[in-house]
């Protein structure tokens, strides 16, 4: 009975090992594609690989935003009303996505502070996207939300893919809200 079981165990490692690295074959970096000429003779090319920075400029296009730079090299471009920076480096296939000021409060009311304290841990643990707050110069608290995204050109319906993470960040904003409006209500109830 032990063989038998040490058998399967075997098989089962030995099958998976085999898919690994034979499906490992079948996705390269930069595809190959293969051109058969009259002579039968294959020849093979590289497709022509696009900067992650380039990538992210006609990504934007395409979704109907006009990309600028700000000072810091940043990515600026407006989606659904609301203004989005991007960070992308051509060394990296992720790009950073912020949405700047998505809320704000005064610095001294305190009670705000507690609240968006306690809502943004709790969207941070259950969240995709990070939600963070930086007291300004001003006499606000500006509170941020960032993803971090794959952004590579073999992603298929790369525009939809864009337009369905920069929709998180309206669900999370949504989210923000309502937990804070909610903690505002218990308040009140004590």
């Amino acid at each position: 009975m032990e063989w038998h079981i040490i058998g399967i165990l075997a098989a089962v490692v030995i099958y998976n090992l085999y898919r690994y690295y034979h499906e490992n074959d079948n996705y390269e970096y930069c595809p190959v594609v293969t051109d058969t000429s009259v002579n039968n003779q294959i020849t093979e090319t590289m497709e022509e690989t696009i900067s992650t920075r380039q990538l992210a400029l006609r990504t934007i296009e395409n979704i109907g935003s006009e990309p600028k730079y700000t000072e810091e090299g940043r990515i600026q471009f407006e989606y659904q009303g609301i203004c989005f920076l991007m960070e992308a480096v051509n060394d990296c296939m992720f790009v950073n996505l912020i949405w700047p000021w998505c809320h704000s409060f005064s610095k001294f009311d305190i009670d705000e502070l507690s609240r968006v304290r306690q809502v943004i841990n709790d969207i941070n643990m259950r969240g995709t996207a990070s939600v963070f707050y930086c007291v300004t110069d001003s006499d606000d608290v500006a509170v941020h939300i960032k993803k971090n995204i794959l952004l590579v050109s073999q992603i298929p319906g790369l525009e939809d893919y864009l337009k369905m993470m920069l929709d998180g960040f309206f669900r999370t904003a949504r989210t923000l809200d309502i937990e804070i409006e909610k903690c505002r209500f218990q308040e009140c109830e004590r």
